[in-house]
């Protein structure tokens, strides 16, 4: 059970695996580094427009209301021209 064990590579070599895998390692790193750069930029480019999304949707439901009081004021003619029709056409009272 307590067999010595040897190991068949050298230590210059076992160094050599572990720098070239911590400088692939490295070199992701940077990658990603440039990566979230970019998104902070591209967020930072962004972040005037998001400040504007409340005064759209303010201006939106303002759109809304303008809509309904078009609506009411639609239904509202044609009701009174249905009426007009029915009493004869006239504008006598």
């Amino acid at each position: 059970m307590n067999e010595p064990v040897t190991v068949t590579y050298s230590l210059e070599q076992v160094l050599s695996r572990l720098e070239q895998k911590i400088d692939r390692l490295e070199d992701k790193i940077d990658k990603q580094t440039e990566e979230i750069a970019t998104i902070r930029a591209t967020l930072q480019a962004q972040q005037p427009l998001m400040q504007k999304i409340p005064d759209l949707a303010e201006k939106v439901g303002e759109l809304k209301n303008w809509r309904q009081i078009v609506i009411i004021a639609i239904t509202a003619i044609i009701t009174g021209s249905i009426t007009w029709v029915i009493r004869g056409g006239t504008f006598k009272p």
